[in-house]
C-alpha cells in the first residue's frame, strides 16, 4: 500500500487480453524530468475531462509516455475548457499516496489493516457476492463508464447510484417535470441580461470552466449579470449587481418579479400561450397571494427593487433567469417560476435556454435512486445490503450524519461486502472489505456526448494519456497484433489500476449466464474502440483513429427538434407549470434570528470529491472557517478570527470565524470537502491547522419529496466558543 514513485510508474505491468490478469513488472529507465521548457508540450494526446458534467475536451502532453501537462483542446471550439479539476487529475496521477495494488482487510472491518491480494481473488469475491443476491447490491458510481449501465442492468443490479447526480437529484427531477428533460448549461452567447437566483455557477456549478468563460464573454460584450442570493461568492463578485436576499426566499422573490412583470404587461402574448399553455391572466390568478409587500417582508428585498428587477428583465431582452434548485425542498416551484419568467419574453431557447437531450446512440449510465435515499434505508435497517460497491465515490464521507454512516458501514451484519474501488484510501475504503486501485481521470476510456446550443450532436473521446505498458514488455507479448506493431503500446492505466467496466467484464465472465457472449470485450478500451468503428456517425468520419486524433466529433446538421417549432418534450408539449407556482418559506428558515442562521454550503471547484486523500487536496485548504456577516457576528460578540461553536440537531463543531460583507446577515457559510482525518505521514503544519470541519458530519437527513438531501433547508446555531 506504499505510495508510487516515479521509478515505480515506469516499472508497470498491465492487464492482458483476458482482462484482469496480474502482469509482472517490466524494466524501464527513469525519464528525463519535465522542466520549464518545451519538453512538456510534446507528444500530445486528445482526451476529455469528466470531473464534472461539463466534459471539457483537453489535450494531455507527455514526457516519456507519462502525462506532465493539461491544456484545452483547440480543435474542440466551445467544447474545450479547463478548470482546477483538470490540474487536480494530473496531480492525482502522480500522487505518492495513490493506491497501486488490490487490498483485502485484515481483522475487523474498519480497523484500517489490509493485505495485498491479486485481482483474480478480488474478482472472485465480488462475483460470488453479486451472484448470490444482485437485487440487494448497491453500486455507487462517481465517474462515468461506458459499460457500467448495460452491464449492471444485465447483472440484475437495480440499485444504481450516480454520486455527482445525487447532489442535484431534486433539481434534475423537477426540471424533467417542468420541461420534459433536465436542463443543460445555457448558451450564454445568446444572452444579454442574465439573472441568477440562488445560483453561483462560477463557484460550484457543473461545467465550471465553460460557465466562467461564458460569464466573462457576456460582460466583455456589454451584457448585464444580476445575482440574487444569500451568499455573494465569486459569481456575485463579478456580476454587475449582487443583491442579498433572505435564505429560503428565492422562489418568493421570483414569484414577485413574475407578478410585477405580468401585471405591467411585460410579456409577448402569443409566444407565452404557445409555451406555457395557458393565458397570462390565468397565471396571474395563481400569483395573487404573492404581493410586493409579502415578498418584501419575507425576503428583505424592497418593493422598489422588485419592480426594478422586473423592468430590467423585460428591457434587457434577450434575458435569461437561471436558478439553482438543488437541495431545495420546493425545487419544482422554483424551476416552474423560472420557466414561466423565461417564457414571458417569447422563445426561451433564443435567450440561451437548452434542454439536455440525450444522445441515444452513445452508452450512458442511468441512476435509479439518489445516494441519500439508499444510505438512509441502510441506516434504518429496513433491509441489509449484500454488496455496496463504491467506484470513485465516497459515500461514508459525503452522506449526511457521516459519523453514523461510518459506523453503519463498519457493521458486518448490515452490509455483506463493502468494496471501495478508488484512487486513494478514502473514508469508505477504510471500512471496506476490498480496496481496489482505480484508474485516475487521465487513464479512463469512455465516450460522452450531447447537443450544443445549435442542436448539433457532439461526441468526445476520453482515452488514457499514459502508455499502459513499457515498450519492450509490450513487444514481447504474444497477443500483440501484427498490424499494431508500429503504433506503439496502447494507452491505458499504469500498474494494476483498472476502471469499473474492466471489473464488471471480469465479474460477468465468472458469473456466466451468457454475459461473456453478450459483452465479448477483453476490456473497456476495446469496447470504446469498437463503438468508434461501428457507430455509423463516427465510423463515417474515420472511426477511432480520427476521433483519437481530434478528440471531438461534431455533427454537421441539427439533430433534435427545437421547442419553438415542436414544443417541449412533455405530455402537453408545453411547460408543465400548472399548480406548481406556489411556495412557502420552510418553517425552520422563518425563525432565523439571534443565534440562528441558515447554512450555505460552498463547493469549491478545486476540492473535487474524487481527490479527498491526495497530497494536493490536503495542502489546498488547511481549515474551514465559518463565513459570517460583520453585523451578525458583532451581535453575537464574535470578531474576525474568533472561535465559535456551530450546532445542529446531530452534532456540533468548533470553527474559526471569518467576517465577509458578501453574505446575508441571516446566513452562515461552510465549505464542502473538508474534515478528512489527517494521514500519519502528514507534515507538522497539518496537525497545527487541522483538516477543518466536515459539513456532512453536522447535517441531518433532511430529505425532499425525491428522497434527496435538502441542504438549503438546514438551520444552525452559532455561539461563541
Amino acid at each position: 500500500m506504499a505510495g508510487l514513485t516515479r521509478r515505480q510508474f515506469l516499472e508497470w505491468g498491465g492487464a492482458g487480453a483476458a482482462g484482469l490478469a496480474l502482469a509482472g513488472p517490466a524494466a524501464g529507465a527513469l525519464p528525463a524530468p519535465a522542466h520549464r521548457s518545451l519538453r512538456k508540450f510534446r507528444d500530445p494526446v486528445a482526451t476529455a475531462c469528466t470531473a464534472c458534467g461539463g466534459t471539457c475536451a483537453v489535450r494531455v502532453f507527455r514526457n516519456g509516455g507519462l502525462p506532465v501537462q493539461v491544456l484545452p483542446n483547440p480543435e474542440a471550439g466551445t467544447l474545450s475548457g479547463i478548470c482546477p479539476r483538470a490540474f487536480g487529475a494530473l496531480e492525482s496521477f502522480w500522487d505518492p499516496n495513490r493506491l497501486t495494488r488490490p487490498l483485502r482487510r485484515k481483522g475487523r472491518r474498519g480497523a484500517g489493516e489490509f493485505e495485498e491480494i491479486s485481482w483474480d481473488e478480488a474478482v472472485e469475491a465480488v462475483a460470488q457476492t453479486l451472484a448470490e443476491a444482485p437485487d440487494r447490491a448497491y453500486v455507487d458510481v462517481g465517474r462515468p463508464d461506458p459499460l457500467a449501465g448495460a452491464m449492471l442492468e444485465r447483472l440484475g443490479v437495480t440499485r444504481r447510484i450516480a454520486g455527482p447526480e445525487s447532489t442535484v437529484w431534486s433539481a434534475r427531477e423537477a426540471q424533467r417535470r417542468v420541461y420534459g428533460l433536465p436542463l443543460a448549461s445555457p448558451d450564454l452567447s445568446r444572452v444579454r441580461t442574465l439573472v441568477l437566483v440562488g445560483a453561483r455557477p462560477w463557484d460550484q456549478g457543473p461545467a465550471f470552466g465553460r460557465w466562467a468563460q461564458g460569464l466573462a464573454e457576456l460582460r466583455a460584450r456589454g451584457g448585464r449579470i444580476i445575482s440574487l442570493g444569500s451568499f455573494e461568492g465569486a459569481t456575485g463578485s463579478v456580476a454587475d449587481e449582487w443583491i442579498p436576499i433572505r435564505p429560503g426566499s428565492e422562489c418568493l422573490v421570483l414569484l414577485g418579479i413574475l407578478r410585477v412583470l405580468l401585471t405591467q404587461g411585460g410579456y409577448e402574448a402569443e409566444g407565452f400561450v404557445q409555451r406555457v399553455g395557458v393565458e397570462p391572466e390565468k397565471i396571474l390568478e395563481s400569483l395573487v397571494p404573492y404581493s410586493v409587500d409579502l415578498v418584501e417582508a419575507a425576503s428583505g428585498l424592497s418593493a422598489l427593487t422588485l419592480v426594478r428587477l422586473a423592468q430590467a428583465f423585460r428591457a434587457g431582452a434577450p434575458s435569461l433567469c437561471w436558478v439553482d434548485s438543488a437541495g431545495t425542498p420546493q425545487a419544482e416551484a422554483l424551476e416552474a417560476t423560472a420557466a414561466v419568467l423565461n417564457a414571458s419574453q417569447g422563445d426561451p431557447e433564443a435567450a440561451g435556454l437548452r434542454l439536455a437531450h440525450p444522445l441515444g446512440w452513445v452508452p450512458a449510465f442511468e441512476p435509479t435512486l439518489p445516494r441519500t435515499r439508499a444510505v438512509k434505508d441502510l441506516l434504518a435497517g429496513n433491509e441489509g445490503a449484500g454488496l455496496y460497491l463504491a467506484y470513485r465515490a465516497n459515500p461514508v464521507y459525503e452522506s449526511p450524519r457521516s459519523r453514523s454512516v461510518h459506523r453503519a458501514f463498519a457493521e458486518e451484519d448490515r452490509i455483506g461486502l463493502v468494496v471501495a474501488f478508488d484512487t486513494h484510501l478514502t473514508e469508505t475504503a477504510q471500512v471496506a472489505d476490498l480496496v481496489l486501485p482505480a484508474a485516475s481521470d487521465l487513464e479512463l476510456w469512455n465516450l460522452v456526448g450531447g447537443y450544443d446550443g445549435d442542436g448539433k450532436a457532439w461526441v468526445a473521446l476520453q482515452q488514457p494519456a499514459p502508455r499502459g505498458r513499457a515498450e519492450p514488455e509490450w513487444l514481447r507479448r504474444p497477443d500483440t497484433a501484427p498490424d499494431g506493431l508500429f503504433d506503439g503500446p496502447r494507452n491505458g492505466p499504469v500498474g494494476e489500476a483498472r476502471q469499473l467496466g474492466d471489473l464488471l467484464l471480469a465479474v460477468g465472465r465468472r458469473i456466466g449466464g451468457g454475459l461473456a457472449e453478450a459483452f465479448p470485450y477483453p476490456d473497456a478500451g476495446t469496447y470504446v474502440r469498437y463503438l468508434c468503428d461501428t457507430l455509423p456517425p463516427l465510423a463515417a468520419d474515420g472511426g477511432f483513429r480520427a476521433l483519437a486524433a481530434r478528440g471531438v466529433w461534431r455533427a454537421r446538421r441539427v439533430g433534435y427538434p427545437w421547442a419553438a417549432t415542436h414544443g417541449f418534450p412533455t405530455p402537453s408539449r408545453t411547460l408543465e407549470v400548472t399548480h406548481r407556482l406556489k411556495h412557502r418559506v420552510p418553517r425552520d428558515l422563518k425563525r432565523l434570528e439571534g443565534e440562528h442562521f441558515a447554512l450555505v454550503v460552498v463547493r469549491h471547484p478545486e476540492t473535487d470529491p474524487a481527490f479527498p486523500r491526495s497530497a494536493r487536496a490536503g495542502e489546498l485548504h488547511p481549515e474551514n472557517p465559518l463565513l459570517l456577516h460583520p453585523e451578525a457576528a458583532a451581535a453575537l460578540g464574535l470578531h474576525d478570527g474568533a472561535e465559535a461553536v456551530v450546532r445542529t440537531e446531530v452534532g456540533e463543531a468548533r470553527v474559526r470565524v471569518q467576517l465577509v460583507r458578501g453574505i446575508h446577515p441571516r446566513a452562515a457559510a461552510l465549505a464542502w470537502g473538508y474534515g478528512h482525518p489527517p494521514r500519519q505521514d502528514d507534515r507538522p503544519w497539518w496537525a497545527v491547522h487541522g483538516p477543518g470541519v466536515s459539513v456532512a458530519e453536522l447535517s441531518p437527513f433532511a430529505t425532499d419529496s425525491e428522497g434527496a438531501q435538502a441542504w438549503k433547508a438546514l438551520r444552525i446555531t452559532v455561539a461563541p466558543a
